[in-house]
């Protein structure tokens, strides 16, 4: 909860909200509250707000597309990045700071016929967060596109990002600004390539509210492994694993985070039992839930 002792002295310096909640700001829409949320307004804030990271807990949170908070919220600080979405196209490069949605990145390199994006245009993520895991789909991933990221700590070029299957060195340094380096093509063509994607996207992708894949695939297909468990349909109190996606778990309006949260963890124990192969999640954790 907010203290003015606490954070009074910061609060007055930056756009803030008081006690404000995570869940409206998240795919899942559930989840408490955090002590406060900065939004910062350009990089620099950004920067002085990550300062504060050595004193209180920090979170940095982009599109909340594959985050689940905690029913009790998260006790210390939240840091949305909505504000800093400024973009810059110098000739096949495009500067994106951390705040820019992935869809409208890939709809500006198509209207400066700049291609190599068009499979990201479902990606419900920001730059940064997309930067940070290095999401993917249809075999591609964000890091082919990459030149270079400007971190917290440093600039670094695309080898020096680790970049690797959902996962870079960013795990724990915050992204502010990427450069993407994408190639000539005529318009039409990629207009073509994004309708195609955003087609099989709507044909695979269940209906309702989710974080998306909740595990990664990476030598094997989690949604698979899941069905052959039988877990399809499986539900615990307001959330359900997808009977048309297994690796996607579905939320009616009285999901809480804790129902999500024990799903997740049962899918994860019976899929353990069931092969010996233990998945990891995709989506990350904000704040204390209760063990299952």
């Amino acid at each position: 909860m907010y203290s003015e002792q606490k954070y009074g002295a910061i609060t007055k310096n930056f756009k803030h909200a008081i006690n404000e909640n995570l869940g409206k700001y998240t795919s899942y829409g559930v989840g408490g509250n955090c002590d406060v949320m900065f939004f910062p307004e350009n990089l620099s804030q950004f920067k002085q707000l990550l300062t504060l990271k050595k004193d209180f807990p920090v979170f940095v949170l982009g599109n909340g597309s594959d985050v689940l908070v905690s029913d009790d919220g998260f006790h210390g600080i939240v840091i949305n990045t909505s504000l800093l979405n400024k973009v810059v196209v110098k000739g096949n490069l495009i500067k994106a700071e951390c705040g820019v949605k992935i869809s409208d990145l890939v709809k500006l390199a198509r209207d400066n016929s700049l291609s190599g994006l068009e499979f990201a245009v479902g990606i419900p993520a920001f730059v940064g967060g997309a930067v940070c895991m290095n999401a993917g789909c249809f075999n591609k991933s964000v890091s082919s596109c990459i030149a270079y990221v400007v971190g917290e700590n440093g600039v670094y070029n695309n080898k020096n990002c680790n970049f690797d299957y959902r996962s870079s060195r960013f795990s724990e340094e915050a992204v502010l600004e990427v450069g993407f380096v994408l190639k000539s093509w005529d318009y039409d063509t990629i207009t073509a390539k994004i309708e195609h994607y955003k087609k099989i996207r709507q044909v695979k992708s269940p209906k309702g509210k989710s974080c998306g894949s909740v595990f990664k695939n990476e030598d094997y297909f989690a949604g698979k492994l899941i069905d052959e468990a039988g877990l399809k349909g499986y539900t615990i109190g307001g959330a359900t694993v997808s009977v048309k996606h297994a690796n996607y778990v579905i939320t009616s309006t009285k999901a809480t985070s804790q129902n999500i949260y024990d799903l997740i963890s049962y899918v994860k124990k019976e899929v353990y039992k069931n092969t010996g192969i233990l998945m990891q999640e995709e989506l990350k954790y904000i704040g204390e839930f209760n063990a299952t």
